[in-house]
């Protein structure tokens, strides 16, 4: 046993270490090509989306964006946070009296949180070359609904660019190794909490006219250990502008989990009767998100 944990823990450090190399790969750039990016550009996108109703029944969501770039001209910071809240309240109704003439209506309200979802992301691009680029990313997230409790990954690889340094589109394909830490809100104990795997990305950006852009960021990250763990984040926009720092943006997320974490559900017999018992059953494969949010950019 001593043994096993030994060779786990030796295995996590040298997929460390992979990681830290291959970043700091893309960093090793002629003098030249990094004097370039002494004129550097800082852009901040910050989104807002906020829904409230009430009366008979009452639910209340809030979503906040905001991605943070520095962009030099061989290499982006890109600092992405994402947060999502959701409320609903059920009222309850009884009346107490002696008749329909004679009574006194109660209201019992009920508020309880059905949708909850945080996230940082730190990424790092340098450009190799016209049609090569280098990459490093580190993020974090909290999803209980969904099954985990946080999820943390490291990666870092290469990959192909076209229409870098072009106003009206850009596309970035990334090929990379990523090492993952994930802690379940209901643990599996023949699921490892840590683990070495592969990355894929798409990220394009064209502005389809003066005040229309769309905009896809793709991730697709499998399990080295586990085939079927596959899992993937792909998110789509359309934004139109209001101004020249206001803008409507609608986004569309599909988070997609092949193999997902497990749930409690409780165990009822055929007439109802609750059993005591609870089985562990894998919760539902994809998650979607639709937002329309005002979008201030600094």
């Amino acid at each position: 046993m001593i043994q096993n944990r030994c060779a786990s823990r030796g295995s996590d450090r040298w997929t460390l270490s992979v990681l830290f190399l291959l970043t700091c790969a893309g960093s090793t750039l002629p003098a030249k090509a990094q004097a370039q990016d002494e004129d550097v550009r800082w852009t901040n996108d910050s989104e807002l989306s906020f829904l409230l109703s009430g009366g008979n029944a009452g639910a209340s969501t809030l979503g906040v964006r905001n991605s943070l770039r520095r962009i030099g001209a061989s290499s982006e910071i890109r600092i992405d946070l994402a947060g999502l809240r959701t409320e609903a309240t059920q009222v309850s109704r009884i009346a107490e009296g002696n008749g329909p003439d004679d009574f006194v209506l109660r209201e019992e309200r009920n508020t309880e949180r059905t949708a909850e979802r945080y996230s940082v992301e730190a990424r790092y691009d340098r450009s190799l070359s016209e049609r090569f680029f280098a990459f490093g990313s580190y993020g974090w997230t909290r999803d209980t609904f969904a099954g985990f409790e946080r999820r943390v990954i490291a990666s870092a690889g290469t990959g192909n660019q076209w229409g870098p340094g072009e106003e009206d589109w850009t596309l970035k394909i990334g090929y990379g190794v990523t090492y993952t830490r994930q802690r379940d809100v209901t643990p599996n104990p023949e699921r490892a909490d840590s683990f070495g795997g592969a990355r894929l990305t798409l990220d394009h950006f064209h502005q389809l006219s003066e005040s229309t852009a769309v905009e896809f960021q793709w991730v697709l990250d499998g399990n080295a250990k586990e085939r079927d763990d596959l899992r993937g984040d792909f998110t789509q926009a359309l934004s139109s502008s209001l101004g020249n720092r206001l803008a409507l943006k609608t986004t569309v997320q599909f988070l997609w989990d092949n193999d997902p974490p497990l749930g409690r559900v409780p165990l009822f017999t055929d007439t109802g009767d609750p059993t005591g018992e609870e089985l562990l059953l894998p919760l539902d494969r994809l998650d979607h998100n639709v937002s329309i949010a005002l979008v201030l950019t600094l």
